[in-house]
């Protein structure tokens, strides 16, 4: 019976995990930016906005065209809509861990909105909703941030293992002295 209790509390949590998203709409922006025509943000001018300093293009992704970035490989982005909405996934193997990170959403003649992704882990879907409806379509996502560099667990078992073996062989000396 314990072991039913374990299974489907695995199943509820692994579940949920999968539907993580954080939602966002033009409402969630703390800042938006208007011109005509609306230039297309860089990361000097993201870092002036917020008020930091040392941003880096880490992911880009134009409607109907190509991806940008460090982390080009790690992300897909799906737009529907007009596009009016778009759903930024994460793939593998790496993600975006930064202690800043912020995110574009562009139009051309639109309004762009800028979001701090502070409560974002790099791994959860970023689902951005109802962008100019009826006015226009979103012509790319960016993200800008300074990332963290993330020890791979496999990086740190083979460590441990060799750490392990050190203290072995360390004992066995010892012993033998």
């Amino acid at each position: 019976m314990k072991t039913m209790k374990y299974a489907v509390a695995g199943l509820a949590l692994s579940w949920s995990v999968g539907a993580l998203a954080l939602v966002l709409g033009p409402s969630d922006a703390q800042h938006t930016v208007t011109g005509t025509p609306n230039p297309t943000l860089d990361a000097s001018d993201v870092a002036s906005i917020f008020g930091t300093s040392d941003l880096t293009l880490l992911y880009k992704s134009n409607y109907g065209g190509s991806e940008e970035g460090s982390f080009l490989s790690s992300y897909t982005t799906q737009f529907t809509g007009d596009p009016n909405n778009a759903l930024i996934t994460w793939d593998g193997p790496d993600y975006i861990l930064c202690p800043e990170c912020y995110l574009v959403v562009k139009d051309g003649n639109q309004p762009q909105y800028l979001f701090d992704l502070g409560s974002w882990d790099g791994q959860e879907v970023l689902d951005l909703r109802d962008f100019y409806p009826n006015q226009g379509a979103i012509s790319h996502v960016a993200i800008f941030g300074k990332p963290v560099s993330v020890t791979e667990p496999g990086t740190l078992g083979l460590m441990g293992l060799g750490i392990l073996g050190l203290m072995t062989v360390r004992r066995k000396v010892q012993k033998n002295a």
